[in-house]
C-alpha cells in the first residue's frame, strides 16, 4: 500500500500543479485579450472620428459612408477581443491609458457628430445609407461577440 501512495501523491500534485499552472496563463490571456480589446476601441474611435469630421457636404458624405463597411470589421474586432477578455477587465494601468485617450476622443466624436449629422440629414437617401451601416456596425458586433 506504501508504494502505491507516493506515485499516486506525486501524481496527484503534478495535476494540481498544472491545473493552477493553466488557470494563470489563461487569466494573462484574458487580461492581454482586455488590453487589446482597449487599445483596439481606442484606435477604431479615432477613425470613426476621422470619418465623421469628412463629412463636408453630401459628396463626402457618400464617400465617408462607402468606408464604413471597413469601420464595421474594425467595431467587429473589438467585440471579438473583448470576448476573448471574457469578464476580465484590462488591468489598472491599461484601463488608465484607455480612459486617458478615449477622453478627447469621446469630445472630438461629439463636435464630428453634430457636424456630419445635419449634412446627413439632408438628403433621405444619406440618411437610409447611414442608417443602414450603423445597423451593419453592430449586426457585426453582435455576431462576433458570440
Amino acid at each position: 500500500m506504501k508504494t502505491l501512495f507516493k506515485p499516486i501523491v506525486i501524481a496527484a500534485g503534478a495535476v494540481l500543479s498544472c491545473a493552477a499552472l493553466s488557470s494563470c496563463s489563461e487569466k494573462a490571456k484574458q487580461e492581454r485579450a482586455a488590453e487589446s480589446a482597449a487599445e483596439t476601441a481606442v484606435d477604431v474611435t479615432e477613425d470613426y472620428c476621422e470619418l465623421l469630421e469628412s463629412i463636408k457636404d453630401k459628396e463626402s458624405a457618400q464617400k465617408a459612408i462607402a468606408k464604413m463597411d471597413g469601420l464595421a470589421d474594425k467595431f467587429a474586432k473589438v467585440a471579438e477581443k473583448s470576448k476573448k477578455a471574457g469578464d476580465t477587465p484590462p488591468d489598472a494601468k491599461a484601463q488608465a491609458k484607455m480612459t486617458e485617450d478615449m477622453k478627447p476622443l469621446q469630445d472630438r466624436m461629439t463636435k464630428a457628430v453634430m457636424s456630419a449629422m445635419p449634412i446627413i440629414a439632408t438628403d433621405p437617401e444619406l440618411q437610409k445609407a447611414f442608417t443602414d451601416k450603423m445597423t451593419l456596425i453592430g449586426t457585426k458586433m453582435a455576431e462576433a461577440s458570440k
